[in-house]
């Protein structure tokens, strides 16, 4: 018995490093990858949504002047030793969250990777100051990546909630933020978002002091409510017509059929579970997503977000745009 224990305890320890080695060596392939795409890779909503985001873009990059953007950079590659892919794709995923921190009261950091960027912007004191005023007309607060302390799931809701509307998730996006789509919104957050008018929404989620300085800020957030307030709608139709079942709303194609996104899709299947079920999120969203739940915990790749570049050996680059593979952009991807 002790022999059997024993084989069967190598055997285990075996299997979790081959695990592990293959899950490395598959982060490793996602960081020779180039995952940029043009305009941050917004979501393709309404005219009036592409016309604002793409003007909020704008402002951004004219907020960061070339020199500074270059200093930046060769600092984040020496210090943390990494390739200029890898800074590409960092830089890119910081943009993102610098036009989130626009329109949301407050954006929680989950990215070692980027919040390594903003660190080292910091270490540019004047060029940052002048940077903030510019952006947002006001100092852009440090908000460090803390791994210990406690993680709220509600909150990263909400982050991904708002990722998901804005922009289309790819592969690195996964890697360096976690997977999305996990969570459940809070219980105080759905009510608010059915009951409460835009004015009281912005005082208690957005950012006041950008809506104020920014109307393209205003129109974002405008948009971002009227978005949920529209689906949340929807859903309460199908639940007073269909009932509360999984299997029923998952079939539903109204939710699905006409989305842009599979991440969207997504977005739907976790604002139902959230509104209708969720007290027994956790069980209940294996039922929702089969194959997101069988992926190791994955989380939500877009597939239209699956554009990459690989680094070829003569120093070129080739460059590919899929569907990550039969629909599969959900759910780690191929």
């Amino acid at each position: 018995m002790e022999v059997i224990a024993f084989v069967l305890l190598v055997s285990f320890i075996a299997i979790v490093i081959i695990v592990n080695a293959f899950y490395r060596a598959a982060k490793k392939s996602d960081r020779n990858r180039l995952y940029v795409l043009p305009d941050l890779g917004i979501q393709n909503h309404s005219e009036a949504f592409k016309r604002d985001m793409l003007a909020f873009i704008d402002h951004l990059e004219e907020s960061l002047s070339e020199s500074y953007v270059e200093r930046v950079k060769e600092r984040v590659i020496r210090e943390h030793k990494i390739s200029l892919m890898e800074w590409e794709n960092r830089w890119f995923e910081w943009k993102r969250y610098l036009v989130m921190t626009a329109l949301l009261k407050s954006v929680p950091m989950y990215s070692r990777e980027v919040d390594e960027v903003w660190h080292e912007m910091l270490m540019f004191t004047r060029e940052y100051d002048d940077f903030s005023k510019k952006f947002l007309k006001t100092m852009l607060h440090h908000a460090p990546n803390a791994p210990a302390q406690s993680f709220d799931p509600h909150e990263r809701a909400w982050f991904d909630v708002i990722y998901a509307l804005l922009f289309k998730p790819t592969k690195y996006s996964i890697s360096t933020w976690g997977p999305f789509m996990k969570h459940p919104l809070s219980k105080t957050l759905m009510s608010d978002l059915q009951n409460r008018p835009l004015h009281e929404l912005t005082a208690k989620y957005f950012n006041e002091h950008a809506m104020q300085h920014f109307p393209v800020v205003s129109g974002l957030v405008r948009f971002i409510v009227d978005e949920l307030k529209n689906r949340l709608s929807e859903i309460d139709k199908h639940v007073r017509q269909q009932g509360t079942k999984v299997n029923k709303f998952a079939k539903n194609r109204a939710f699905h059929a006409g989305e842009p996104d599979l991440a969207l899709w997504m977005l739907n299947g976790v604002l139902f579970l959230s509104l209708v079920h969720s007290d027994h999120f956790e069980e209940l969203y294996e039922e929702m997503f089969p194959r997101q739940s069988s992926s190791h915990g994955s989380g939500c790749s877009a597939a239209s977000g699956c554009s990459s570049c690989t680094s070829g050996d003569s120093g070129g680059s080739s460059c590919s745009s899929s569907s990550c593979g039969g629909g599969g952009g959900c759910g780690g991807g191929s």
